[in-house]
């Protein structure tokens, strides 16, 4: 896990440095800088956004139906996206602009939450 981890922190600055002089290369320097700004600050928004419209879901399914756990993990990924669409550089902005979208992020929230569950269960009945 924690190779994986390390692997993680160390490829994913070094794509979106390559991307970012890739970039550069092709549009200069001024319009990269402006383009990563402009992102940053589109995601913030986007961001705001999808987390109100997100809170707002779950606050009318507790409302009606209890506590809806199923939108922990969506939240979650909310979250993270929201972080990615905030971090400079081309990669986590695809990344995070890929979950503010909420079917993609729904999808991903059950993937992960199946995903969980299988891997809980395993070693539970080891």
């Amino acid at each position: 896990m924690l190779k994986r981890l390390l692997a993680l922190f160390l490829v994913v600055p070094l794509v979106e440095l390559f991307l970012l002089f890739l970039i550069a290369h092709y549009l200069g320097w001024g319009w990269t800088i402006g383009i990563t700004l402009v992102s940053s600050l589109l995601g913030a928004y986007l961001a705001k956004i999808s987390g109100k419209q997100w809170w707002e879901t779950v606050k009318r399914e507790w409302a009606s139906e209890g506590f809806p756990v199923h939108r922990l993990g969506e939240g979650a990924l909310l979250l993270i996206s929201m972080a990615f669409m905030i971090t400079p550089g081309p990669l986590t902005g695809i990344i995070g602009l890929l979950f503010m979208i909420p079917k993609v992020r729904l999808g991903a929230a059950r993937l992960i939450a199946r995903w969980v569950s299988n891997r809980f269960l395993e070693r539970l009945w080891r």
